[in-house]
């Protein structure tokens, strides 16, 4: 028998890979009750192992207990089970075991070596989703979608492409900051989809959510502090700042 043994699960509640030495054994587990896809464990993987599947496949796929769009897969093969995607997650989806002992960030090879900076978090309080998120970063959501100048277009628009019976970005919302005006208001205003930029936290959902590619999340900055690796933390600074997502081929 070859070691590390490699191994898979996947199912409604969990993603679990799994590398069993001989008497060792490394687990990565995400809960996809708590995964609110905002993608951040796949922007910071280094070896490209955390992948998003096609908006609106992932999303009707998913377990009814979710309210948001979930990771697609973890390619077992790629995976070092360093917990760098555990380190970042806003949520605690994800977690790293060790012999079947969960691993504490701060007993993280990356942590105690100083690979990563520390992260300087606030907390806030998902309304959506009831429970609290690690927010590390500053940024913006901006809504790209502009209303058609033709009204039979927009109203046409309005009924079957957005919101039309989508509505998959508010839904994912974890903090209920997104809302759609009602038709007639929003072609008067000529603006359809409003965030309210107190309740935002800029997680990326709503941008990795949509079939219509309606909204854009940039990061212009990250709160951390103490010694790092410039080698191991300037790329993952530099994807997490342009929220460079990736996806498995549609």
């Amino acid at each position: 028998m070859l070691f590390p043994k490699l191994s898979k699960i996947v199912d409604e509640s969990q993603i679990k890979i799994e590398h069993k030495f001989l008497v060792k054994k490394y687990e990565l587990m995400l809960d996809r009750l708590k995964c609110v896809g905002c993608g951040q464990c796949s922007i910071v993987c280094p070896r490209d192992a955390i992948l998003f599947g096609p908006a609106s496949r992932v999303y009707e796929s998913k377990p009814k207990e979710l309210n948001a769009a979930v990771v697609d897969s973890i390619d077992v093969k790629l995976c070092v089970m360093c917990g760098t995607c555990v380190y970042f997650c806003p949520f605690d989806a994800l977690d790293l075991l060790f012999d079947g002992e969960n691993v504490k960030i701060e007993e993280l090879d990356i942590s105690k070596f100083h690979s990563l900076p520390k992260l300087e978090s606030k907390i806030v309080n998902c309304s959506n989703i009831k429970r609290d998120a690690k927010i590390y970063w500053e940024g913006e959501t901006k809504v790209t979608y502009e209303i058609e100048k033709d009204e039979v277009e927009f109203k046409k628009n309005y009924l079957n492409k957005c919101p039309g019976d989508c509505n998959k970005c508010k839904d994912i919302c974890p903090t209920d900051a997104i809302k759609f005006k009602e038709m007639a208001d929003a072609w008067e205003s000529k603006i359809l989809i409003e965030i309210d930029d107190e309740k935002c936290i800029n997680c990326s959902a709503c941008m990795l959510v949509c079939p219509q590619d309606y909204f854009k999340t940039i990061w212009s900055e990250i709160h951390t502090s103490g010694p790092y690796n410039d080698m191991f933390w300037d790329p993952i600074k530099e994807k997490l700042l342009k929220q460079e997502v990736k996806f498995t081929e549609e």
